[in-house]
């Protein structure tokens, strides 16, 4: 069941891709644009392709509100139920939708009928997820469990909506901790996940695609634990997950580009050359990784080791040195 729009089409056949893509149509939405408002018809029901959706209200601080990412599905409620619009949902950046019309959903049931499973799917996936996390909440109990039930951005919203103060401690299979996070009134303002700190912790958390095993989080106030080191995070709870969202869309498109990460890089020129069309704020990692290949060649996965920060500023950094031939793979 916890699989997103996407995953669900690699099970597709040829003919069933051809006819979801003819039957509906993609909408782009700028940032800042209301996809839709309380009250409007339910007509149809929308899938993110890219980008960000904030379903709730448009506030910054709003805690109620909750965050779709890519593969996510958002209107199919008043779809099915011939409702009205309950929620006001806007584009937090620049988003495209794929829309599924009402009006062809016969068509899609008679081509598709494996669609219509999966969007129950997804719709019984929310309600348990959701529906757990508030009965722990309301009922006092901890909010613990395993990993591969419940995704990580659920989890954040529901410790930022509680407005609670304690720690999100993550454990792998032999019970481990590879992460801590505190946090203050249901903002995180603390962390570390493996040997980074502070926000590179959080983004390298939603970033780490083999994570297993069990969360918990342990509500009261009390000094940070000698788990969690120093590395402070000053932005609101809500900026921290856009964040992450985004910075995972854009991990996972560099990551296609190249090469397994156990793959050695090398320099190809004497000195490294970050000129002005590159980012400023990655110039001393740029250095960093620099004085690394120099030494002896180093794969992504060992840079990421040796440096302070989560994998995408690492991606960011060798394809700006491999597009301009300064690095060389092999």
């Amino acid at each position: 069941m916890d699989r997103d729009f996407f995953a669900f089409c690699t099970s597709l056949k040829r003919p069933e891709l051809r006819a979801i893509g003819e039957l509906s149509w993609v909408r782009h939405v700028a940032e800042g644009e209301i996809l839709y408002r309380p009250g409007e018809p339910g007509n149809a029901l929308f899938i993110v392709n890219r980008g960000v959706l904030q379903v709730g209200s448009p506030k910054e601080d709003d805690k109620g509100s909750v965050l779709l990412k890519r593969g996510e599905v958002i209107g199919h409620v008043e779809v099915f139920s011939q409702l009205p619009r309950m929620y006001l949902v806007t584009a937090l950046e620049a988003t495209s939708v794929q829309c599924f019309p009402q009006g062809t959903f016969p068509e899609l049931v008679k081509h598709v009928p494996s669609f219509f499973r999966y969007l129950c799917e997804q719709m019984a996936l929310r309600v348990i997820q959701v529906s757990d996390v508030s009965k722990n909440h309301e009922q006092g109990a901890p909010l613990s469990g395993r990993i591969s039930h419940f995704d990580l951005t659920t989890v954040h919203q529901t410790i930022a909506s509680s407005g609670q103060t304690g720690e999100l401690s993550i454990r792998d299979e032999q019970a481990e901790t590879v992460a801590a996070f505190y946090f203050e009134g249901g903002r995180p303002s603390a962390g570390q996940f493996q040997h980074l700190t502070g926000e590179e912790a959080f983004w390298q958390l939603f970033l780490s695609e083999t994570l297993s095993g069990t969360f918990s989080f342990s509500v009261g106030e009390r000094p940070l634990t000698n788990w969690i080191d120093s590395g402070r995070i000053t932005r609101t709870s809500g900026d921290m997950l856009i964040a992450a969202l985004q910075f995972r869309d854009e991990f996972n498109a560099l990551k296609k580009e190249m090469p397994q990460d156990s793959a050695k890089l090398t320099p190809t020129k004497p000195d490294l050359q970050w000129n002005g069309e590159n980012r400023d704020e990655l110039r001393p990692l740029a250095n960093r990784i620099w004085e690394l290949v120099s030494r002896r060649p180093a794969s992504v996965r060992d840079l990421y080791r040796q440096c302070s920060v989560c994998e995408l500023k690492i991606y960011q950094v060798v394809n700006e040195l491999l597009t301009g031939k300064q690095v060389a793979f092999g």
